[in-house]
This record gives structure tokens, sequence and C-alpha cells, in this order.
């Protein structure tokens, strides 16, 4: 009884885990920090300050977020039906 508790534990956290690394997010800001976090900066990830570009809605890439302290400053979430995912980054907009 005991290891079929561990086994249902288990599958829980791996399902909870595949969502939050493969299902976007809820809000773009949420999608940045998510990059930030799987893109090995787990501690900007929840530090830094996200800026909003003066780019909204561009149709191949979304709308632009700046988060200054990176190399690659310049992110660009885009939304689906899903919810908000980063589609491109870069060093300059």
């Amino acid at each position: 009884m005991q290891e079929k508790k561990k086994l249902i534990l288990i599958i829980t956290t791996l399902m909870i885990i595949f969502y939050i690394v493969l299902f976007p997010s809820p809000t773009p800001e949420i999608a940045v920090r998510k990059h930030l976090f799987l893109s090995f900066h787990p501690i900007k990830a929840f530090v830094e300050k996200v800026h909003e570009g003066g780019i909204k809605n561009d149709p191949r890439y979304g709308d632009l977020y700046i988060v200054e302290s990176l190399d690659t400053p310049f992110l660009y979430a885009k939304k689906n039906f899903l919810g908000w995912r980063i589609v491109s980054t870069g060093s300059g907009p």
C-alpha cells in the first residue's frame, strides 16, 4: 500500500513538472520568467524586472518584453489559445 502511494506521488509530481515546462504560461511576464528559469538564470527569473517594450501585436513575433541585465535582453512573447510563450530572443528589437 505504501508503494502505491509513492508511485502516485511520483506520477503526480512528474505530470506537474511536465505541465510547467512544456505548456504556455497564463501571462507574458510569467512566460518571460519561465524562459529565464529554464535558460539557467534561476535567480534572475525571480528578482529582475520585466519591462514591456514598445512593440505590441507584431504578427510574426508578438509583444516585446525587456530584461535589461541579460546578454540578450529583448524577448518576444506571443499568445496562442493555450497561453503565452517566448518565440524569439535577441540583443536588439
